[in-house]
């Protein structure tokens, strides 16, 4: 299901593993892919980092080749590292020739590991225990936007049971803390979305399967939210996006399109819609009223990922069991949601993980093992 007659081309893998996550490095010449295994036999879940070349040139068509798997996290090849659900580069800290980057996992830690082209090989460096309980899976983590270069780093994770934490990392100390939402989703915390600009700086939105948007406020503290909707959508929230202050960002935000004041959601429902957040009637956020909506879309499949392109009014969507697309949103035109591509052949199950960089996408699907990379 598209608006467009005809799909964008694509160049098409087979992962070894089920791909959930992917990135592509700036030039677009590394992507690394995290993998979902679930041994039904034994309920075990088991992870992957896949790390392939992405060979492009002017004369030729573009190639794909695997050149590092990484199966366990300690040197103990007997134990398996677990399934990861979610993995980004640090933008801010990364370079021509080192990627850092970090995976969130199955049993409710992050794992920070970094990519040096010299040595040709990731090396793990950390580990993190988020929750307690280490059945408990973390669903995305998502990494607070800068402009300035900084040792400091933010990391929101999601859980499946309902909670979100806000993990600050100070690199120059070795200082970690982790503050842990009071307000929980009553359902899985699917996603989460830092603020950005004057108003939202110190804000954060999390979504979950109760369909519900939630807004904390740091400087109030994590004790509950100081605005909470459950009627934005008929079904689970899964992807979130506010409007970036800055596109010089130093991990790679550049969607800028509209007001400070308004947010994108994706849904299970299968539709992208941009919610203005600003007063409504005699009270600011009030739960009980609806935002106004601008304008909703349905793109024929769950909103599972918005990501920033190099154009800071398109997005490229993750639609689950309806491939993947490049969406141009526009608030002062009608309609407000344009479709530029459309990727499904070799999508054939949930597209999950996407991401844009270098004027080359890179997209992934789940249960047939498929990974595509494609040019706008």
């Amino acid at each position: 299901m598209s608006d467009l007659e005809h799909e964008t081309p694509a160049l098409g893998i087979k992962t070894k593993y089920p791909p959930c996550c992917l990135q592509l490095n700036a030039n677009a010449t590394t992507v690394l892919v995290g993998t979902y295994d679930l041994i039904k036999e034994t309920g075990k879940r088991y992870g992957t980092i896949e790390r392939y070349d992405l060979i492009q040139s002017e004369d030729q068509p573009p190639n794909l080749e695997l050149k590092e798997e990484v199966l366990n996290i300690s040197d103990d090849v007997e134990v398996r590292m677990p399934a990861i659900l979610d993995l980004k580069i640090i933008r801010q800290f990364e370079e021509d020739d080192v990627i850092s980057f970090v995976t969130c996992h199955s049993t409710g830690c992050l794992n920070f590991w970094i990519y040096n082209k010299f040595d040709n090989k990731i090396f793990h460096k950390n580990n993190i225990q988020v929750t307690d309980d280490d059945s408990i899976l973390l669903t995305s983590l998502h990494i607070k936007n800068t402009t300035q270069d900084t040792s400091t780093l933010k990391i929101l994770c999601t859980a499946t049971d309902g909670s979100a934490a806000l993990v600050t990392i100070n690199n120059g100390n070795g200082e970690e803390s982790i503050e842990f939402i009071q307000d929980n989703h009553g359902l899985e915390c699917w996603t989460a979305e830092f603020g950005d600009g004057n108003c939202f700086d110190q804000c954060f939105f999390t979504g979950g399967d109760d369909a519900t948007i939630k807004l904390f406020d740091t400087r109030v503290g994590l004790d509950s939210a100081i605005w909470s909707n459950s009627r934005v959508h008929d079904a689970g929230i899964v992807s979130l996006k506010t409007n970036a202050s800055s596109n010089s960002g130093k991990n790679g935000k550049t969607y800028s399109s509209g007001n400070e004041n308004s947010i994108l959601s994706g849904s299970y429902d299968d539709t992208l819609q941009v919610n203005d957040l600003r007063m409504i009637g005699s009270q600011i956020y009030p739960g009980l009223v609806k935002p106004i909506l601008k304008e909703s879309k349905n793109l024929g499949g769950g909103v599972w990922r918005l990501i920033d392109t190099e154009e800071s009014d398109e997005l490229l969507v993750c639609c689950m069991y309806n491939g993947a697309k490049i969406v141009k949103v526009d608030y002062d035109t009608e309609p407000v949601f344009t479709e530029k591509n459309y990727v499904k052949e070799g999508h054939d199950s949930m597209c999950y993980g996407g991401d844009y960089r270098n004027k080359t996408a890179a997209t992934c699907s789940f249960y047939d093992n498929s990974l595509q990379v494609w040019k706008k």
